[in-house]
């Protein structure tokens, strides 16, 4: 029995060896979006960090918006999908949602 078990983790060790992770990529935190809002409505994540955004309603499709200087508006996430973004440098990112613009929320990127 612990040979099977030794040998069961020698495979999971070489697997793990052969494809790494990359945690660099890997979002730091992700915002659901849900009842017409933002949860939570504001985030603090670390320069670097990867924040993601998914869309958990039913039948409603929501984009993220921002308006500040370089802004851009995300494609339109439909339920079930989401959409990434890196945050290299550190601030206030406000934002919203193009066609809710009643639904608002901040990212504070910290050094």
């Amino acid at each position: 029995m612990a040979a099977h078990r030794r040998a069961g983790a020698l495979i999971a060790l070489a697997l793990a060896a052969a494809a790494p992770l990359s945690l660099a990529d890997a979002p730091a935190a992700t915002i659901r979006i849900e009842g017409y809002a933002f949860v939570p409505p504001e985030l603090v994540v670390r320069a670097g960090s990867v924040v993601r955004w998914e869309n958990a309603e039913k039948r409603t499709s929501h984009s993220i918006l921002f308006t500040g200087p370089g802004g851009f508006e995300s494609d339109r996430l439909f339920p079930g999908e989401h959409y990434e973004r890196r945050f290299d440098r550190p601030g206030r990112y406000a934002y919203g949602c193009g066609p809710h613009p009643e639904m608002r929320g901040v990212i504070v990127v910290e050094p």
